[in-house]
Order: structure tokens, then C-alpha cells, then sequence
């Protein structure tokens, strides 16, 4: 089983509940993931428009996680977990507007696949601004 992690959004000192509605008020701010897997091109978060979407087979929620399990063609299994680090005691840490992404693929049909995972937050954002 392959693993990716990244951390996908820390805010910056300056953060505000104002600066976050002003800048999201004319901007792009989806999250898109997707997969290709020998060289066919899938969407398993967001809405690109670009490519046909995975199908979702499981997800389970816990206090600090989101656990999704998807299907692509019954070939692979992505299971995608968004972690967010909250502790009870911790007002500070429960405050953060950010979560760690975990992607792991396995195939499901026994064969070896080409998988490629791609994601990025807001990369439309900038077309917006010509």
C-alpha cells in the first residue's frame, strides 16, 4: 500500500474571520484531488469537470478524523483520511483551520497499476485573476 501525506492549509499570523470572507468572496477555494491510474484520469474530491469520478464504497468519522474509502473501476482503492490534530485541553489547536491529508492506493484486483495522485487547493484561483 502507497502513502502520501501533506499538510494542506496553514493560515497565516494575520488570519482573520474577516480576511478569510473577503478573500473567499471572489476567489476559487475548492480542494481537488484526483487519480490517474494506467493513464486514465479520475476525480475523487471537488469537481474539476475534467474527469469521471470515483465511486465512493465507505466513510467512517471519528473526533480528529474523516476516513473516505473509494473505488476505481475495481482496480484500485484509494483510502483518503483528512486528520485534524484537536485536543480537548487545547483551545489554540482546535482554533487552526487546517487538516493533514493521508492518500494510500492498493490494488484490488490483484494486478500492479500506474497510479499518479494529484492535489491542490484553489488552483483556479489565479485563471480568476487575468
Amino acid at each position: 500500500m502507497a502513502s502520501v501525506s501533506c499538510v494542506s492549509c496553514t493560515p497565516t499570523p494575520t488570519f482573520t474571520l474577516e480576511n478569510l470572507i473577503a478573500y473567499a468572496s471572489d476567489q476559487v477555494t475548492a480542494w481537488t484531488g484526483m487519480i490517474r491510474v494506467d493513464g486514465k484520469t479520475y476525480t475523487w474530491m471537488g469537481d474539476p469537470g475534467v474527469a469521471p469520478l470515483v465511486q465512493q464504497t465507505s466513510l467512517e468519522y471519528t473526533s480528529t478524523k474523516s476516513i473516505f474509502t473509494m473505488a476505481v473501476e475495481s482496480k484500485v482503492e484509494l483510502t483518503i483520511t483528512f486528520l485534524s490534530p484537536l485536543t480537548p485541553n487545547d483551545q489554540k489547536r482546535q482554533s487552526l483551520l487546517f487538516s493533514y491529508l493521508d492518500v494510500a492506493v492498493e490494488s484490488i484486483d490483484g494486478s500492479p497499476h500506474d497510479v499518479q495522485i494529484y492535489t491542490d487547493i484553489s488552483a483556479g484561483r489565479s485563471l480568476l485573476k487575468h
